[in-house]
Parts: C-alpha cells; structure tokens; sequence
C-alpha cells in the first residue's frame, strides 16, 4: 500500500515502570502507569506498524524490561519481519535475560551510561547502576547480541567522556550515541543539568576529539548540530554510509507511541503534541490522517523563528530537534544550541 508520508521507525514506550529515579528522565519514569496498555493492545500496535511498512521498532522506557510480557512482544514483532531495538538501563539484565534477547532475534541493544562511575550513579540515585549497566554490555556482547551505549551530555557526564569511552569499548560496545540532557521531565526541576547554549563549543570540541579515536567513536543525535561542514562525519555511525542532518523526521518518518497509547511523532515530544491514542482509533488512520502532525507535515520556511529566520539552511534544517526547541522555547522552527550559531561554520 502507498502512504503520502512513508513509516520506517517506531519508539514504543513500553511502560514508564524503571528501578532508577533519573535527574535527566525526560519522561519522569519510575512507577508504571495505571492504564498502560495490556498485551493484546501492543501485539496490535506491532501488526498495525507492520501493515504501515514500518521497518525498524525499538522498545523503551522506563525500562522495557519490567514489562513481563516483552518476550511475547518482542517475539511477535520478529514474525512480523520488523527490525527489532531496545533501550535499557541494564540494571537486572542478566545472563539468562541477554540469553532470551540474542535467541528472539533483537537487532541491537543499547544501554544507556551517562558518564563513569560517579557521574552515572549520581544521575541515576542509586548505587552500583554504572556496574550493572557495564555488566549488561559484556553479558549482551558474550551472547552475541550488537550491543551500543546511548550518553546523555550534560554538566556531569562531558568531563568524563574520554575515560568513558575506554571502559565501555573494553565492556564490548560496538556503537556509541551523544545526545544533549533537555530541561523536560526530572531534568526540568534539576538546577544546571539542561544543557545551556553556552556549552556547545565545549561539547563540539569534546566530539572532535572522539571522533579521532581509531577504535570506537561516537556519533551524534538529533538534538547536536547542525548542518557544519563536518555535520555528516559528526552524525553518521560506524560502517553506515554518510549522512548529513536533513531535518526532523517526527511524524514524517517516524512515530512514537507512549505506554498509555498516545501517539506523537517522536517519544520526546511534549503531550501538547500528542495527535490520537490507539485505544480510540486505529493507528493508520491517525498516521495517513494529512492533517495531523501539522507542526512537521506543514512546515513552512516562514515560521522560523530566532537565529534560523535568517538562515541560509533554514529550510533544510527546520530548525532543528523539535523536541529541544518545545523543551527550550515552547515552539518549533528555532535553536539556540545550533553550532553554527556558536561560530562553528
């Protein structure tokens, strides 16, 4: 079936239950939700993902692992020929646990560590996080799963970057993400922990000098850039071909669905922009609905705002992350973070 606005990705929230209390949660997760949806209903969320042509679902949080049900899911998102992902903090992931993830057939994990030791488990609020989530990345790694690191930068975790990337290759991480902390959810209510405009030439200069490491190197995320001259060598993973950003794909390529069933266009985006719940109709319908995901479907040059109105890759970039410019300025089309912004061109 032909679609006007083609799926290839889908975050599901899996439930917001998560044994950490994280100060950069941008989700605020800890306690499951009291309506999250039962098994039938996600099994029906994955055959409707499939039916769209969706190619790729990573499973999140929370943590997706307290989710007793997530072999079943997992299983069946597998038949149904989707690339399957997951995000986890690796705290209890066992052997027996990266036994059943590598037997399913998961295409990669990723485990999220926000700096060494201290830093991690100071963000975290709760001691021996950093151990377990290193341990999760050697026990994936012996099972034979593709396993990565995602790192939130911050305040805390960027002067610790350097040593991180030592201990988490040593572990067997075979990729490894950056992405900036934004001031929504705990991280809101944490004085210093958002990422300030000013810290951008700093983490600019921290990436350069990763990305030189012969051996495993970071890549950034959609809420770092944008459009420098090294922008795709910044951006593109290990062993992927060049990529330069090309603006935010929430609601034009990718989907998120919360563990309520709400869908946005990406997980990080506020509720303000949530467009319908599974619960109430059909996926489809709200995914092919023209008139829905406006603020991304009906981009227009125009509503730059800030620095982006002036500039001369406005239209391409869109002003970058939507999520960073709601969780800063309550409004797309405008960055404060960019790094050309910061002088470097």
């Amino acid at each position: 079936m032909n679609h006007r606005f083609g799926l290839f990705a889908a975050g599901l929230e899996l439930t917001l239950a998560c044994p950490c209390r994280c100060e950069t949660c941008g989700s605020g997760a800890g306690r499951a939700r009291k309506d999250e949806l039962s098994t039938e209903q996600w099994l029906k969320v994955i055959d409707e993902l499939s039916e769209l042509g969706c190619q790729r679902i990573s499973f999140l949080g929370g943590e997706p692992l307290l989710r007793r049900d997530w072999p079943e899911l997992a299983t069946h998102a597998v038949r149904r020929g989707l690339r399957l992902e997951m995000v986890t903090s690796g705290v209890g992931l066992n052997a027996e646990t990266a036994g059943r993830i590598y037997g399913i057939g998961f295409t990669s994990v990723t485990v999220s560590l926000d700096g060494t030791q201290q830093a991690h488990d100071e963000q975290r609020g709760l001691d021996g996080c950093y151990e377990k989530a290193l341990k999760a990345v050697r026990l994936l790694d012996r099972a034979g799963t593709r396993v990565g690191v995602t790192t939130q930068v911050n305040r805390k975790s960027l002067p610790t970057l350097d040593d991180l990337a030592l201990q988490i290759e040593a572990a067997g991480a075979l990729g490894w993400q950056l992405q900036l902390t934004l001031p929504k959810g705990r991280a809101e209510n944490q004085n210093g922990m958002a990422v300030q405009p000013e810290m951008m030439p700093e983490i600019y200069r921290a990436v350069r000098r990763l990305i030189a490491r012969r051996t495993l190197r970071p890549y950034i995320t959609d809420n770092i850039g944008y459009l420098t001259p090294d922008d795709p060598l910044l951006r593109t993973p290990p062993r992927v071909a060049e990529r330069c950003w090309l603006g935010c794909f929430a609601g034009l390529r990718n989907i998120g669905i919360t563990s309520r069933g709400d869908v946005k266009g990406c997980l990080a985006l506020p509720d303000s922009l949530i467009e319908g719940n599974v619960r109430d109709e059909q996926l489809q319908r709200i995914w092919n609905d023209p008139d829905r995901f406006a603020y991304n479907r009906a981009f227009d040059p125009a509503d730059l705002s800030g620095a982006c109105a002036g500039c001369p890759y406005g239209a391409i970039c869109r002003g970058g992350c939507i999520a960073t410019a709601m969780a800063f300025h309550g409004k797309p089309g405008i960055s404060t973070h960019c790094l050309r912004l910061h002088g470097i061109q």
